[in-house]
Formats: C-alpha cells, structure tokens, sequence
C-alpha cells in the first residue's frame, strides 16, 4: 500500500474547510497518481476476471475461506456463531450449498447488537459507517479504512460502459455538505472533479444555473439519484432545451431506477448511456446492470459471494423464482458482514457457474429506497435521499419516521433505546444548511411510530399530493 492510497482514502473523511484546501491541491495531481497502486490493481483484476474463469474460481475460493477462517479466528461473536458448524471445512467444502445454508442469516439487528464482537481488528483502526435507514430502522457498523481506491476502481469500470475515464469531469445530483455554505446550491469539487448539484433546489430559478455550468464545464457526465436526474430532464423538456446531446453517459444510485424515469432520461440526454449499478453502505455486494438489458444486474464474484434465498433461508434455483439477497462481503475484512441480509428482493436469472463467469444474474431489484419526495416551502420537490436518516453518536435511535402534511414542514418521530434523548443537533444543523430556507424538520421524540390500517409502519408518510412510483 502506498502513502498516496492511504491519502485517497482518508480524504474524504476530511472537515469539510480542510477538504476544500486540499482539493484545490490535488487537482493538480495526475489522475494515475491521486487514485494510487490500489486503485490500479483492482481495475485489473476487474478485467482479468472477465476473461480468465480459471481466476475467478480460485479468488472466490480463497477469499471466501479467508473471510470466514479470519472471522472464526479473531472475532468472538463468529468464533461462538460460526465456529462450530464451519469446523476445518475450506475452499469448496465451505461452499457446497449444503454446508453453507447451515450457516445463519445475519440480520441487521444482530449487527447492531454485536458489532463491536463481530470486528477481527481492533474497532478504533476502523471507520464508523451508517445506512440511511431507509425502512425506518438506522443501522451503523465498522467499515476497513483505504477503502475508497477499491470502491472507485468497480465504479469508474462500471462507467466506463459509456466512455467515462476517472480523469473525467461529471455532475453529481447527491444530498451533498456544500462547502460554501448557505446561498450556494452548487459547487465544484476538483480533487474529485465533481460538480456539486444541490438536490434541494431543483427548481426553475436554479436549474438554468445548474445547466449554464454543465455546458461551460464541458461536462459529458450526469451522476445521482434517478428521481433528481428526472426532474433536471423533465425541466430541459418542459423548455425546449433538450435533447442535451452533450452528455454522453447517466449513472443512476442509491434508489430504484423506474422504467418511466429511463423514458424521459433517454429524451432528454438523447447521445447518453445509461448506467445503473447496484451498491450498499455495507459494501457486501455490487452489481452493473446487464448491456442490452434493463432491470437485470450482474453481480461481481470478485466483490462479494452472493446469493438469493427463499423465507426459510434455502438457495432459490429456479430461473422466474423471486428471492432476497444475501451477501458475504470478500473486500473488507476488519468487521466481516458473512450472510448478511439486505432485505433487497430479485427475481433469479441465472445462478453463477462456470458457464456465466461465476456471476449471479438477478432482474426486478426491489432495493430498500424508493423514488421518494418531500415538499419545500417553495414548491419544490425534494428527493427524499437528499435528507438522510440521523444516526445519533451513541446508537441511540431505533426507529424513525418522516411525516409531511405542510410544504416546508418535515416532522421527524425518534424512538430511542430506552427513551434516553439522542443528541441529533448535528444532524439538524445539516439538514438547515443543505434546505438553504427552504425546508424545516422538527424533532419529536415518540415510544413508537404510529402504524398503517394494515399494521405497518410507514418510513416516509407525505400526506401532500406528490408524484408517487
């Protein structure tokens, strides 16, 4: 590993003041040197395993039993869980579907419990990482540090599909921290070379701005939630500016992608390739959607062992059938995620084998986000990933749930661990800053959520009349 690797990936923990001075160095570092050796070995990995199966088939043998014989060895909840069912068994033993299905489903409540017994390394080498909480239950775990280059590296080759190379400049659509603060609803990040569209502002005062920087900056690339994507498109239509033919690639995240929202992308970015792909905080899966066929994803053997199982924890092996997935993480090693539950559903293509390159096939992702809005003051819609759910510093909060029933009004119900008072002004303060004015959340901390006529707990209730997919 080398001192720039370490370099790229602590940088993005960085204060934000800090972050801003540094960019403006790094800038000037070529491309080759600012993402580093580690970066570099995995983008050829990445293409190796497309050709030699021979490698992918000893690679997820030998990290599967690294991953499982480190877990047993250093981390006492898996030495206690794991330790008795896995025994001696490596390499192809381990992954026979017999022997593997006995191994238990984690669920994310038991990472909660346990995560400081779940770490192989001791938990202050690691970084403190969170899930947005999207089905009202806030989830933090431990993630290897230095793990950006390894992250970029499968991204920037997923990208690639449509002419992307990571010296490109792109616009990035995200619930961003703007460094400059209030009254700036853009900005430029050039360590990153990002341009920085705030998702709270998507309305017909600030898109013309949002597009002069685009065309000015000669940006080719359009990166972000698809609902915010949609609402830049839907404004270069609504206008008579589209098809904006200079953008030559949309990679879509972080929620689902709806066939409706391809339609108009497709309109409006008329030379553009789309690129979804399929992520987690918890960095246990990752998956680019299929050339030539929308909604279906392949997943990376090299990234993670994943599988689709029924209710009852069995391997789902006929094509049609519908699962969740379940993930095992091969890349991160300091607090290993084996088993885990996304609560993500797929219908299953093609199982992985020799034929396929080893790689599971799934169409249908029901991810855990949805394409989700609140309202502002103004009448703009704001794409609910845009707000994120707060995870208080001492894991305090269990559930929570957003209710609108007034535009600009977010009211925002906490349950906590034993009903002691988390300390979310952090989280507050954000928020304000990201909303410039034009959205308020108010704190209310309840024992429970109020639940449907059908007994569920609903994790954004908008009671204005919002598009819905």
């Amino acid at each position: 590993m080398t001192l720039l690797d370490v370099a790229r990936g602590a940088y993005v923990r960085l204060p934000l003041s800090t972050r801003a001075y540094v960019g403006r160095v790094l800038q000037h570092v070529p491309t080759s040197m600012k993402f580093g050796g580690t970066y570099k070995h995995w983008r050829q990995q990445i293409a190796r395993g497309r050709t030699d199966l021979a490698f992918v088939e000893a690679y997820r043998r030998a990290e599967l039993s690294e991953v499982i014989s480190r877990a047993v060895q250093r981390s006492p909840y898996y030495a206690r869980t794991l330790g008795p069912i896995v025994g001696d068994r490596r390499g192809e033993a381990l992954m026979d579907d017999a022997v593997w299905s006995r191994l238990p489903i984690l669920s994310r409540q038991t990472v909660l419990d346990h995560r400081e017994e779940m770490c192989t390394v001791p938990s202050d080498t690691l970084d403190r990482a969170s899930t947005d909480g999207s089905s009202g239950q806030p989830l933090s775990f431990l993630l290897d540090r230095n793990r950006s280059p390894i992250e970029y590296a499968f991204i920037h080759d997923a990208w690639s599909r449509a002419g992307f190379t990571a010296g490109d400049w792109r616009c990035v659509f995200r619930g961003f921290d703007l460094i400059d603060g209030r009254g700036r609803h853009m900005e430029r990040e050039p360590a990153l070379r990002e341009l920085r569209l705030s998702v709270f502002h998507l309305n017909d005062e600030t898109m013309p701005r949002y597009l002069e920087a685009i065309r000015d900056g000669g940006i080719k690339f359009i990166h972000g939630y698809p609902s915010a994507i949609s609402i830049f498109a839907e404004y270069l239509m609504r206008n008579g500016i589209a098809p904006l033919s200079q953008i030559r690639g949309i990679f879509p995240i972080s929620e689902k992608f709806y066939p409706h929202q391809r339609e108009t992308m497709q309109q409006a970015f008329d030379q553009a390739r789309i690129v979804p792909f399929y992520g987690l905080s918890e960095k246990v899966a990752f998956a680019v959607e299929r050339d030539g066929e929308p909604d279906t994803y392949e997943f990376s053997p090299l990234y993670g062992y994943t599988e689709l199982v029924d209710d009852d924890g069995r391997p789902v092996t006929t094509p049609g059938a519908v699962g969740r997935i379940v993930s095992t993480g091969l890349l991160y090693k300091g607090m290993p995620l084996i088993r885990y539950d996304t609560r993500d559903e797929a219908e299953l293509v093609e199982r992985p084998d020799a034929h396929n390159g080893y790689t599971l096939v799934l169409r249908g992702l029901a991810p855990r986000r949805s394409s989700e809005y609140v309202v502002g003051r103004s009448g703009t819609l704001i794409p609910f990933c845009g707000l994120c759910v707060p995870i208080d510093s001492r894991d305090l909060t269990r559930e929570v749930q957003f209710i609108q029933d007034k535009p600009g009004e977010v009211d925002l119900l906490v349950v906590t661990e034993k009903g002691e008072t988390p300390d979310l002004s952090e989280y507050l303060d954000r928020m304000a800053l990201r909303a410039d004015g034009d959205l308020g959340i108010n704190l209310r901390l309840v024992d429970q959520l109020p639940m449907s006529g059908r007994g569920k707990r609903k994790f954004i209730d908008q009671r204005l009349d919002v598009p819905r997919d």
